[in-house]
């Protein structure tokens, strides 16, 4: 490590996670500098003299004290925390890591989910809890047309392994762009209502930015299939929760599956808390396995030494 500190700063809020991005990064780089914090104040000695930041859940305003900084990737797929207050113009890169490494539980999560609603085991564990043995015939995902909104790396792995599955898949995106993962896209806000009036479940995997906050508000919710099941593991923030539960209270949404919230930790007040119509789990659908995201940053980082184009370039100015 050079005087004054390391060139590379690893970053990442769970500290139980380092000493892996420690074994996986030191056998691939071992000339390289690098240093690793899981608080701001671990991470102080190196913010003068680091170049790159490998990071997830660092302290937004930490980046302004890195005067050398020239390139941040992202340990997950979204950069909604960092890109709000972008200082750099375009004179520091942000990369973010390839969603498709994140994809495979994130997909395991949403069809489980949806089954757990389809095959109506739902309604079996009520029959079990009152010791009642009645017959229910189950339902199918094939009798679902499922609405993916987010057709990026995750969203299309999420809307192949649904049609694989026998499903009716549909999708949803901001801009017009072929996919393949579906059997027809829905563009912008004015095919949106269109979209969701054609969706049975309702899956959402859209970054959060300006444009896609509280996308489900309550006109949305006014146009969704009544009894529809809505399955976030994008950002809590592309829902409107008092919407949500005013569209639940009106038989609009019969059941969400949330991983994400407006305000996490979600607050012991809540309302979710203790509803029985949603099902909830604390952001951990795609969690961000050292050993599946290193390597992505590790071929970043040699492109970066030889001055070659990095991967999963983000534009701040578009916020995705």
């Amino acid at each position: 490590m050079g005087p004054g500190g390391a060139e590379i700063l690893v970053y990442s809020q769970y500290a139980a996670d380092l000493p892996r991005f420690r074994r996986v990064l030191g056998a691939a780089l071992p000339d390289e500098a690098i240093a690793y914090a899981s608080t701001e104040a671990e991470a102080s000695a190196h913010l003068p003299s680091a170049r790159v930041l490998y990071g997830w859940g660092f302290p937004s305003g930490m980046v302004k004290s890195m005067p050398r900084l020239q390139w941040i990737q992202k340990m997950g797929a979204g950069v909604e925390d960092v890109v709000g207050g972008w200082p750099f113009g375009s004179s520091v890169l942000l990369t973010r890591t390839d969603g498709r490494l994140i994809a495979p539980r994130m997909v395991e999560y949403v069809l489980c989910a949806i089954l757990r609603r389809s095959l109506k085991l739902h309604e079996l564990d009520e029959l079990r809890a009152k010791r009642r043995w009645e017959y229910v015939e189950l339902g199918s995902i094939r009798n679902h047309t499922v609405g993916v909104a987010g057709l990026g790396d995750i969203g299309e792995e999420i809307g192949k392994a649904l049609r694989g599955l026998g499903a009716k898949v549909v999708g949803w995106r901001r801009t017009r762009a072929e996919s393949g993962a579906v059997e027809r896209t829905y563009v912008g806000r004015a095919e949106l209502r269109a979209f969701l009036s054609a969706s049975s479940v309702l899956v959402l995997v859209l970054p959060l930015t300006a444009e896609t906050a509280k996308l489900l508000d309550e006109e949305a919710f006014a146009a969704v299939k009544p009894g529809t099941h809505l399955v976030n593991v994008g950002r809590g923030g592309l829902v409107d929760e008092g919407a949500l539960l005013r569209a639940m209270d009106r038989g609009q949404v019969s059941h969400a599956t949330l991983d994400v919230f407006a305000t996490e930790p979600l607050p012991a007040a809540h309302p979710f808390w203790s509803d029985p119509r949603v099902s909830m789990t604390p952001h951990l659908c795609g969690p961000l396995i050292p050993e599946d995201v290193a390597p992505h940053f590790i071929e970043n980082l040699r492109a970066f030494r030889a001055q070659r184009a990095l991967k999963n370039l983000v534009a701040p100015e578009r916020q995705y």
